[in-house]
């Protein structure tokens, strides 16, 4: 389970109630660079799609896993492409609030939207209105002040943000696109319709060559659809990973 920018593993909380039921282990990490986790003594090219692959390909193979599942939200989902695209021990991939798209700047524009929270994705440095903001478009709603994800937030690595971004738009990562029209392995695509980062519209259109009920499965959510509607998203989720 890979969480997405500036957030932690706790934004899967509401998941692994669920989950626990199966026979599946359940890895949930933060990202480097991310809430318990370290920065990188190397955030050029660790705070990257493949960067961040490597780690938690790494991490799957010091737990003993020869074979999993893997489910990313947001930039987590980003990385699940990379996965797909490097790691065989990959066995299916869900995605939520990520749209595959070619890394360079006219194939992002495709797919998010351009918003005042969307530039805050890259900043290198978050002021108090920054956090408050990014959250609030991030869970699709204003989070109390001690509340976790707003404290993992403040503490994300400022380069985690800025690299990723950078290394994105430079096309240091699998062509996504060609990742997900390739690739036999099955994806699920569990989106929230109202999601204010990228255009659900483009989201339809991507050519997937083995997805999930043909279609992406929309429910009535914003950016994080498994946070806000979890039983809705959790129905989905349960039926795709014990069904692949």
């Amino acid at each position: 389970m890979i969480h997405g920018n500036s957030s932690c593993k706790e934004v899967f909380a509401r998941q692994l109630k669920d989950l626990s039921k199966t026979k599946l282990g359940i890895v949930a990490p933060d990202l480097p660079g991310h809430g318990g986790s370290d920065d990188s003594r190397r955030p050029s090219t660790t705070y990257s799609f493949p960067g961040y692959a490597r780690v938690l390909s790494q991490l799957m193979r010091s737990l003993g896993y020869s074979s999993f599942h893997v489910m990313g939200w947001s930039l987590g989902g980003h990385i699940g492409i990379e996965m797909l695209a490097s790691d065989s021990a990959v066995r299916s991939l869900l995605i939520t609030g990520t749209p595959p798209v070619r890394l360079t700047p006219e194939g992002v524009a495709r797919g998010f939207r351009w918003t005042a929270a969307t530039a805050l994705a890259g900043r290198k440095t978050f002021s108090q209105d920054d956090v408050r903001r990014y959250t609030t478009a991030m869970m699709g709603k204003r989070l109390r002040n001690d509340h976790r994800l707003l404290e993992m937030a403040r503490r994300t690595d400022g380069d985690a943000r800025h690299w990723m971004v950078a290394n994105g738009m430079a096309g240091r990562g699998a062509d996504e696109i060609d990742v997900v029209s390739t690739s036999d392995r099955p994806i699920a695509v569990v989106q929230g319709k109202s999601d204010p980062f990228l255009r659900v519209d483009y989201l339809e259109r991507v050519p997937f060559r083995n997805l999930w009920r043909r279609n992406p499965i929309l429910i009535d959510a914003g950016h994080a659809a498994h946070w806000e509607t979890p039983t809705e998203f959790n129905d989905a989720m349960m039926d795709f990973v014990t069904n692949h």
